[in-house]
């Protein structure tokens, strides 16, 4: 069984795949998937990562996903769980057994967002601090049908649903 669950900026996806891996299950954040994502410009041409969310919103970046990349790392596992999101998601869906929507409440988002221990918090928020990526997200989850999940649940209480 093949699961994705994508959701917005600070939804909870890393700590929920770190907290699944920990319970020894193959669950994988896909911002540390080696070789799955690029930033790219708007010609398709692979550019270094943008300093913050202005530059790329600007410029008309995109951070992709590879499909041909992403089949053949999931043909690896029997059941595996993959937790991330990208500017292509969508075309990554046909690759998957399940899928889900992380939500998370707004406020919560906010806070981590602002976190000093984010990766990476400046590709989350331009420089008046407003999240500019996820809205469009959940509004593509809507119109699939997906089911969302409630990310203030346990990782186990997750877990629980997402592998039934």
């Amino acid at each position: 069984m093949k699961v994705l669950i994508f959701g917005p900026s600070a939804s909870g996806k890393t700590y929920l795949s770190q907290a699944l891996q920990n319970l020894g299950i193959h669950a994988f954040d896909g911002d540390d998937i080696e070789g799955l994502s690029a930033w790219y410009n708007k010609n398709g041409k692979k550019i270094v990562t943008p300093e913050n969310a202005d530059e790329a919103i600007t410029n008309h970046y995109s951070f992709l996903w590879s499909k041909k990349f992403l089949t053949n790392f999931l043909s690896k596992f029997s059941t595996v769980y993959i937790f991330g999101g990208s500017g292509n998601i969508t075309h990554m869906f046909d690759l998957f057994d399940k899928i889900y929507f992380l939500k998370a409440n707004p406020e919560i988002q906010r806070k981590r967002l602002q976190s000093v221990f984010r990766k990476n918090p400046m590709m989350d928020r331009n420089e008046k601090g407003l999240m500019v990526w996820g809205d469009w997200l959940e509004e593509v989850a809507q119109k699939k049908g997906i089911t969302f999940l409630d990310a203030s649940q346990t990782p186990e209480q997750i877990f629980e649903i997402i592998s039934q």
